[in-house]
């Protein structure tokens, strides 16, 4: 299935990924969030061409997860900042960030690339998902799926012309 095409799905998870694109979208949200905002510095820092950094920004700036914001205005440069969308995707990267570490090392001396450490507090900051009415911690096990009535139709009518591929109707 095509990118584009997921953008259209009825169905959050399928939407979200046709917004963030790929890998080096989170790479680019990693500097972000580590103040790195200037696209010098974002091209040094992920090794970015400066043809696909300048195309990544442009669609994240669309997407309205950053904003792009004009530093000096001769020549005009420009820094790039989260959107209020795009805060709400620091906790998503912050997660990938300890799966990484946990399952994508080993590490040099046991020590993770970045750390993070709990703002005004004296300990590395770890995040977990609890639920948000029972304060229970939760994982792949603690919850029940459903789908709505519209995802239900459209998952019909992908499995019937599926079927249809298949016996060479389409």
């Amino acid at each position: 299935m095509k990118r584009s095409s997921l953008a259209d799905r009825y169905c959050s998870i399928a939407r979200s990924s046709a917004e963030l694109v790929d890998g080096w979208t989170f790479v680019i949200l990693r500097e972000i969030f580590l103040h790195n905002r200037r696209f010098d510095g974002l091209q040094a820092q992920t090794g970015m061409s400066p043809r696909s950094l300048t195309l990544r920004l442009k669609l994240l700036v669309e997407e309205k997860i950053l904003e792009k914001t004009a530093y000096q205005p001769a020549p005009k440069r420009y820094e790039y900042r989260l959107t209020p969308k795009g805060l709400d995707l620091w906790p998503m990267v912050v997660m990938l960030k300890q799966w990484g570490d946990k399952w994508q090392g080993p590490w040099e001396g046991d020590q993770p690339p970045l750390g993070l450490t709990h703002k005004g507090h004296d300990h590395e900051l770890t995040l977990e998902i609890s639920c948000k009415t029972c304060n229970e911690l939760v994982d792949a096990h603690s919850g029940e799926s459903y789908i709505s009535a519209p995802m239900a139709a459209e998952r019909a009518a992908m499995a019937k012309t599926h079927e249809k591929k298949i016996k060479g109707i389409v």
